[in-house]
């Protein structure tokens, strides 16, 4: 790749949300604090404070209706809903009406020493640590050292670990910006394009080469695994935890997903959470396995079990479309249909929700892209749900699934990462 490559990619304005915020409790009009703060006594909106006994007629009409909120059932009893014959997809489960939110709250996951920089023009009279630019220049010299290896054939494994280790710790990097980027001339001829546009490095490594110089091209100086999800928490009328996960509208660095194709996606690419995915372009869905749309066929899938009959076996997968009705395929399923019929290519993403006797291949933690699909056939396999399995097949000249040896993914870095917010991972209780 070109020097001049990195111009390809247009530098994009961010901004960084305020993770830790005042919420309005929707229940009892009164403000909450993050738990982080000290508790502030709790003033309703409506409160006048110059003549505390007075209300305004919405409020007194509010106090004198009933309490619908309360006063309605909280679960509905599964012995009364209809069962339904669903084969080879997981049973129907009932539908229960949760209970009212008592408190919520943002919380804020993060866990490097600040937050990216703002994303600003490159200004070259701007201070900056010489310590952090010399851990960067230590890279180049890595590569260069790495280059010289495959040229003598000497220690090439050995310097090829430990610039492995490099590329995985500079995931996280978390002092990057603009001046030092440049400065360091890693995303020049020496530095990561001298990884990923020579053959003769390891495939995983060329990979992770790609992925940094893709990110700090464009400005993505951000290494936290949440960046652009706002995380809200709190407590229902029955004390039971929950969470819930957004994409921050803010957040000016999404990538659509509708395309076909792998787009600007590394195979091995990881991400903790189905809603990354949806950030970076991966897949267009926070729930459902199957993304598209009617025309264009499906332009991405994950396999994450879910009590579905697929078969996993690597580069041909067995993959089942959703429950419909007699002779009434699902929107999804009819996507997956259109794919075979215009032979479009799939993403296919994997989950570590896979049960491990139905895939050697599931990552050991979240979501990992593992390259493009195409659909080469399907079987009818229960006709009153309209239940097909699609078999899929992997393009060929693409790097192997990174399910294991020194290039699998995700890396000790990112489980290292994971494990620090995992607390937050976990879905409502």
């Amino acid at each position: 790749m070109a020097a001049g490559s990195a111009s390809r990619f247009r530098a994009r304005s961010k901004s960084v949300p305020d993770m830790v915020k005042l919420e309005l409790n929707d229940d009892d009009d009164t403000l909450e604090n993050t738990p982080t703060q000290q508790s502030l006594p709790r003033v309703s909106k409506h409160q006048n404070l110059l003549y505390p006994g007075l209300k305004s007629a919405g409020k007194r009409k509010r106090d004198d209706s009933p309490n619908t909120k309360t006063d309605r059932p909280l679960a509905v009893d599964a012995s009364s809903t209809k069962p339904t014959s669903r084969p080879y997809a997981p049973p129907n489960r009932p539908k229960v009406q949760r209970a009212p939110i008592a408190r919520k709250f943002v919380v804020n996951t993060r866990m490097t020493s600040r937050p990216a920089e703002a994303y600003i023009e490159y200004n070259p009279l701007k201070m900056y640590k010489r310590s952090d630019l010399a851990t960067l220049v230590y890279t180049i010299d890595l590569v260069k050292q790495c280059v010289q290896a495959i040229e003598t054939g000497l220690d090439r494994e050995v310097k090829f670990s430990v610039l492995r280790r490099r590329l995985h710790q500079m995931d996280f990097f978390d002092f990057i910006e603009d001046i030092l980027v440049i400065k360091s001339k890693l995303l020049e001829d020496q530095g990561f394009p001298a990884v990923f546009d020579d053959p003769n490095f390891p495939f995983d490594l060329r990979a992770d080469a790609l992925l940094l110089f893709r990110r700090w091209a464009t400005r993505q100086w951000d290494p936290h695994l949440l960046r652009g999800i706002v995380t809200k928490m709190g407590t229902n009328s029955k004390e039971k935890v929950f969470n819930t996960k957004s994409l921050d509208k803010n957040y000016s660095l999404k990538v659509p997903a509708s395309y076909h194709g792998e787009g600007d996606l590394v195979n091995g690419q990881w991400w903790p959470l189905q809603i990354c995915t949806i950030r970076d372009g991966a897949h267009g869905l926070a729930e459902g396995g199957i993304y598209g749309q009617a025309a264009q066929g499906a332009y991405s899938i994950i396999m994450s079990g879910g009590g579905y009959a697929d078969i996993d076996e690597g580069d041909t997968i067995q993959y089942c479309g959703t429950s419909g009705e007699e002779d009434k395929p699902t929107a999804f399923t009819e996507r997956m249909l259109e794919s075979f019929r215009l032979t479009k290519p799939v993403r296919v993403l994997r989950s570590a929700g896979l049960a491990g006797k139905h895939s050697n291949y599931r990552p050991v933690k979240g979501i990992r892209y593992d390259g493009i699909y195409h659909v080469t056939g399907y079987e009818l396999l229960d006709k009153g749900t309209s239940m097909y399995r699609f078999t899929l097949v992997r393009c060929p000249g693409q790097d192997p699934i990174r399910y294991q040896g020194e290039e699998v993914r995700p890396t000790e870095e990112e489980l290292r990462a994971y494990s620090k917010i995992e607390g937050y991972l976990k879905p409502s209780g």
